[in-house]
């Protein structure tokens, strides 16, 4: 079972599909998608029940999909020079920081290419970042259960893939609005790109009988987009949300002129029986994992999986040594047993043979340990005296090169403040290259995550 969260608004929205195999095909303008088996259950919950209902599928779901709201989340259109993909991650690292701050994970999506001045061409790229204390918040709220996320995303990438399956994204711009009592969002697409996203407060209902300052609001909101993208109007208008009206719709099309289209996945066969389904959830259930650009992990996650990862690598090449040397032993046993089968007469010849190929075969497997193995116990004494007090290792390498053996560390310094935590990468460098068994030192990174400096550092060893 697939079980698809969103949490954009004030309550967690579920919705569980029975199997992840979907046949996606545009029916009307109301109808969205065609699932093989249906939508098992659809529903609102409040954050502090998620764990029970966590539990009450445990071992049902296989996979698991997640999306975030839009206060802890940005996107961005960059006009970028084309360059190499290296040059170009560090070039809109460099653009988030300016924009955003260091707070979020982000990735892009180049969105072909535009002219640039002169003869050059520029190219078109999408970022969308997630906070990370966001996304080790919503890791934290299934640490407790069997259930983990395999997808991390933003709510208007949701969005932008249910659109993309209804067949309504295209070169016309196109809003989708969400209403729902607290708040509303809006989010304004151009073809894929992300161009507008918005929280809006939704009237109280009791002094605005007409939902009149709603649709005030969003008027104002694509008003706002026509002086931001000028001599571009949005034609469409999706419209979705528990809280909507037909007095809302009505209003909406006198006061924007754009089309009016109802978002009702519930007349859909095989969704008939659920009362009403959040579009952000559906865009969930609608994404190809195998071609998704905008999926992101949490840092913690990341460090757990890269651990599994040595850990079991390291476990597989350990057995394949075992199994090496047992065939060799095994294939000697039966070497000679055959020859004791032959040279009956020569049992005590033999006898001594067999007994000193088994010492030669330890022999050798001593020797070529030794061989393939450098120093440990120096080179772990010598790294603990070079790594000065608060700062901690969190790899250690090292490969067999034709000059001996090449090594890399990464680490991180915890100090007082960004200062000190550099100045704790420097004295760390300075101990490596004053070591006696440590040559060839160079630092290749060193940056700042918050208070917090992480370094790589490359070396090779003198014995």
């Amino acid at each position: 079972m697939l079980l698809c969260m969103d949490f954009s608004g004030e309550k967690v929205n579920i919705l569980c599909v029975e199997n992840q195999k979907n046949n996606l095909r545009p029916i009307s303008t109301t109808a969205v998608a065609s699932f093989e088996r249906g939508v098992v259950e659809s529903l609102e919950l409040n954050v502090s029940d998620l764990g029970a209902y966590l539990r009450s599928k445990s071992g049902k779901v296989k996979e698991t999909r997640v999306s975030a709201s839009l206060e802890n989340t940005f996107h961005k259109i960059l006009i970028m020079p084309d360059m190499k993909s290296k040059m170009l991650k560090q070039a809109l690292e460099t653009e988030v920081i300016k924009a955003f701050g260091n707070d979020y994970q982000f990735k892009h999506q180049d969105l072909g290419e535009v002219p640039g001045p002169g003869n050059k061409v520029n190219k078109k790229i999408m970022t969308i970042g997630i906070k990370r204390n966001r996304l080790e918040e919503l890791s934290q709220m299934f640490a407790g259960s069997r259930i983990k996320p395999n997808i991390f995303t933003a709510y208007p990438v949701a969005l932008q893939t249910l659109l993309e399956k209804m067949g309504l994204l295209s070169e016309e711009h196109l809003a989708f609005v969400e209403i729902a009592h607290p708040r509303s969002r809006i989010v304004i697409f151009k073809g894929k790109e992300i161009r507008v996203t918005r929280e809006l407060s939704l009237a109280d209902k009791e002094k605005d009988t007409q939902i009149s300052a709603l649709a005030k609001d969003i008027y104002r909101t694509l008003l706002f987009y026509t002086e931001s993208f000028p001599n571009q109007q949005v034609a469409k208008l999706v419209i979705a949300g528990n809280s909507t009206t037909s007095e809302i719709l009505e209003d909406l099309g006198q006061k924007t002129g754009a089309e009016i289209i109802p978002f009702v996945p519930e007349s859909i066969e095989g969704m008939k029986e659920i009362p009403y389904i959040h579009p952000g959830c559906l865009g969930l259930a609608l994404v190809k994992p195998a071609g998704f650009e905008f999926g992101f992990v949490p840092f913690s996650i990341q460090e757990k999986r890269k651990t599994k990862k040595t850990l079991a690598l390291s476990s597989s090449v350990f057995l394949v040594v075992l199994l090496v040397f047992a065939l060799i032993i095994s294939r000697l046993s039966f070497d000679l047993k055959d020859l004791n089968a032959f040279q009956a007469g020569t049992k005590g010849e033999i006898k001594l043979r067999e007994d000193r190929l088994k010492e030669l075969a330890l022999e050798f497997v001593s020797q070529s340990l030794e061989i393939s193995q450098p120093p440990w116990s120096v080179i772990l004494l010598e790294l603990s005296a070079v790594v000065p007090s608060g700062v901690t290792l969190k790899s250690f390498t090292l490969k067999k090169v034709r000059k001996g053996w090449q090594g890399q560390v990464e680490g991180v310094a915890v100090g007082d403040d960004e200062i000190t935590s550099l100045l704790m990468v420097e004295e760390t460098e300075k101990n490596f290259n004053q070591s006696p068994i440590f040559t060839g030192v160079k630092l290749t990174k060193k940056e700042l995550v918050g208070i917090k400096a992480e370094f790589k550092i490359i070396y090779q060893l003198k014995i």
